[in-house]
């Protein structure tokens, strides 16, 4: 049971990470880099299918730079970050076998 529970929690950061970042880089946003970035229904497929992967493309797309790579990675490893340590800290305070 505690194996579904912390898996159901990992999935879940795994979509609203992601997706919070993405909506607080678009509502910075405006002009060219805005009319690139993903409509809705895209963005929501991107981030439920890929998850944290969906940070770079968003970048790239928007910045069409260097920067915007390396602002993709920065924020892929963040939110894979902050996906996973919660279910994992969990994991160790109940001892949930893996």
């Amino acid at each position: 049971m505690g194996q579904v529970l912390l898996f159901t929690l990992s999935f879940v950061l795994g979509i609203a990470v992601p997706a919070l970042i993405v909506r607080r880089d678009l509502a910075r946003l405006s002009g060219e880099p805005l009319a690139r970035a993903w409509p809705d229904a895209s963005l929501w497929a991107a981030v439920v299918v890929f998850g944290p992967l969906c940070l770079p493309v968003h970048f790239i797309r928007t910045r069409r730079s260097w920067l915007g790579l390396l602002l993709g990675l920065g924020w892929l490893v963040l939110a894979t970050l902050l996906s996973s340590l919660p279910s994992e800290l969990l994991a160790m305070i109940f001892k949930v076998p893996s």
